[in-house]
């Protein structure tokens, strides 16, 4: 099985903050860093491209929680791997921003927003996957807290088991990974756990290890 990929979540104010955050190594003991929405709305796509310039070899994922087509193009134009789109957006929104990824090499990533019933479904679910769309992100519902959960897990699975490449978040900590072990995940997203850490190079380091025993 794969080992999941670690992402850090960039949910910085400034582009100083956001460089605060990558000092000490962190940039370099993840796998993917995220330009986080609310970067890219305090510092626009200037944050994304500083960024992808100062990280070349690192996988990037821009997180614009897109819902109009026209704006696709402009976010991808930073080079990011992936462009994330909020998941209430139209599905022919979708499809337009998909197939000019497709086109240009990049992703979609679907955010899912909302409870299940509430801000998607299933069916929802299999439409995206019919216009090509392989990238889900699970957020754990809003009106969860603590620790994740077996029911957290037994979802991530569904969703995997429908052939997504399902990454996880949602306040994800060190000893909430023994909960995901064996999910079968592209990546796992550490936000605060690891910026608000005393060293977060290190406690990137200590998770990521962790990731690599858990999915040996």
């Amino acid at each position: 099985m794969k080992t999941p990929y670690l992402q850090i979540a960039l949910d910085n104010v400034s582009l100083e903050d956001a460089f605060r955050t990558l000092s000490g190594g962190l940039g370099q003991e993840v796998d993917i860093i995220e330009v986080g929405t609310m970067l890219i709305l305090m510092e626009g796509m200037h944050a994304v491209r500083i960024l992808r310039a100062c990280f070349p070899d690192k996988i990037m994922v821009a997180d614009a929680q897109l819902s109009v087509a026209h704006f696709g193009p402009k976010i991808l134009s930073g080079g990011t791997q992936f462009v994330t789109m909020f998941s209430p957006a139209r599905n022919e929104v979708k499809a337009e921003i998909q197939s000019y990824a497709k086109e240009h090499g990049q992703e979609v990533q679907i955010e899912l927003y909302g409870d299940y019933g509430d801000g998607w479904t299933f069916e929802d679910l299999r439409a995206w996957k019919n216009l090509g769309i392989s990238q889900i992100i699970y957020g754990r519902p809003s009106s969860a807290s603590g620790p994740w959960t077996c029911q957290d897990a037994d979802f991530v699975r569904q969703l995997c088991d429908m052939g997504f490449e399902v990454t996880a978040t949602g306040g994800v900590t060190y000893d909430d990974l023994d909960m995901l072990a064996g999910l079968p995940l592209y990546a796992v997203i550490c936000g605060r756990s690891i910026r608000n850490a005393p060293n977060p190079a290190a406690e990137a380091r200590r998770i990521r290890s962790r990731i690599h025993e858990l999915w040996k």
